[in-house]
């Protein structure tokens, strides 16, 4: 990412705090106005070019103004470090020095926040414009939409961080959206269970028939209308197995048994890693949150529930696709007491309320 630059360039001389504010919210109302989606139906698959553009002059312009950040609070930070040496000389060091401490420690964490998400976004571009010069459309697609939405992101984080840095009310944000990401889920959850219910065929016979019923729920999947909300990545895995299982129907050259087999188990796998969708920040923090309800309401000292309810149900169904052991229950609730809920509710209490760290899914894209 290269070496980060002390004190302020020319440009940022005459720039103050409000417009570097201003910078990041205008980017923001930009970049939420930019849905790419790619157009795709059978056996065709394009890209709008100006869509493409669109995106890389928003990451041009976000890598702007967070280095623009970056070089203006590394400024702030060196400033009051500064401003703690000189009240240190007067005598005044043991009065101010820690709220002096506590500014510069602030500014510090606003211009690493703006160097970090700068050089990841440095990272997609070089990747957008290698993928562009050699042609390569899925990798186009690919990194101009996580491009897309890691900038968003990144443009929100920054925004709030100058926020609570300048004691400005922050701006209630939300990049994705929610209601989106918890259909999604909750179509994961469904194919997951069709595809691995019943385990592994263990004759020809059965490897046929689930494969064609899988190429089927494939073709039923792409066709819905939040298919194309999906990420690329997804979506292009998907393609590629409907294309497999396809051509072993057909018993194209190679279809063998064996070949079959072992497309059983790489859907099989694709389909258990669609689990790793629940790593979403989004969906974590909307878990943790109706959990923590669900269990309220359920399990309170004062008025535990003794028989499940509707409104029980319809807050249980927004965790749907979280866990496999709670949306078996949730899925048959009719025949449960709420005391069947206490094990597997605290067991996602205790899941969310971990420290958590990035897994291999997400930063590959998956989910």
């Amino acid at each position: 990412m290269g070496c980060r630059r002390r004190g302020t360039s020319d440009s940022l001389e005459a720039m103050n705090k409000e417009e570097l504010l201003e910078r990041v919210r205008a980017l923001i109302e930009k970049t939420q106005g930019v849905a790419f989606i790619v157009p795709e139906d059978t056996g065709f698959f394009s890209i709008d070019d100006d869509m493409v553009q669109q995106v890389r002059g928003l990451m041009a312009q976000t890598i702007e103004v967070l280095r623009d950040l970056t070089e203006f609070y590394d400024a702030e930070s060196a400033a009051h470090g500064e401003k703690d040496e000189s009240q240190a000389a007067d005598g005044d060091f043991l009065r101010e020095i820690g709220a002096q401490i506590s500014s510069e420690l602030a500014a510090r964490e606003v211009s690493s926040l703006a160097f970090v998400a700068r050089g990841q976004l440095l990272e997609m571009q070089e990747a957008l414009t290698a993928a562009l010069k050699n042609r390569q459309v899925w990798g186009v697609a690919s990194h101009a939409d996580s491009g897309l939405r890691h900038l968003g992101k990144a443009l929100i984080a920054t925004e709030s961080a100058v926020c609570e840095y300048e004691g400005l009310p922050a701006t209630d944000r939300r990049w994705v959206d929610l209601a989106d990401s918890l259909e999604i889920r909750r179509l994961y959850a469904q194919f997951r269970r069709a595809i691995l219910r019943g385990g592994d065929p263990l004759t020809d016979e059965e490897l046929a028939r689930r494969l064609k019923s899988s190429f089927t729920r494939i073709a039923i999947l792409r066709d819905l209308e939040i298919y194309p909300f999906l990420r690329i990545d997804d979506r292009r895995s998907i393609k590629r197995l409907q294309k497999r299982i396809e051509s072993w129907l057909n018993k194209t050259e190679g279809s063998t048994d064996e070949v079959g087999f072992r497309l059983w188990e790489d859907l099989a796998s694709f389909a258990r890693l669609l689990i790793k969708i629940n790593d979403r920040e989004e969906l974590r923090e909307h878990d943790r949150q109706v959990v923590t309800t669900v269990h309220r309401m359920l399990f309170s000292p004062a008025r535990p529930a003794r028989q499940l309810n509707a409104g029980h149900r319809k807050e249980l169904e927004r965790l749907l696709g979280r866990d496999d052991d709670l949306d078996e229950i949730i899925l048959h609730v009719d025949e449960h007491v709420p005391e069947d809920l206490r094990q597997p509710v605290e067991k996602l209490m205790q899941s969310l309320n971990r420290p958590y760290e990035v897994s291999v899914g997400e930063r590959s894209g998956l989910g």
